[in-house]
């Protein structure tokens, strides 16, 4: 479970890469007021990213503290 989390970190952060480049070559080509609303693209990408990786650290933590319970228990 832990691979899978880190793989869809990657993909979330590589689709940011692509999307926010993308919508720097459509702000440069038609303008701020036609391409601004592009940017939400990486922006919710990012914003994915994080909410992963947040996750990802908080069920490691949890698991942390599960098998050292277990662990005081024997």
């Amino acid at each position: 479970m832990e691979k899978l989390a880190r793989i869809m970190e990657y993909f979330w952060l590589a689709l940011a890469v692509i999307t926010g480049v993308y919508a720097a070559y459509l702000l440069n080509q038609r303008g701020w007021a036609d391409a601004k609303t592009w940017l939400l693209f990486p922006a919710v990408c990012l914003a994915m990213w994080g909410y992963r990786r947040f996750m990802r650290n908080k069920i490691a933590e949890w698991a942390e503290r599960d098998r050292q319970r277990n662990e005081e228990q024997r």
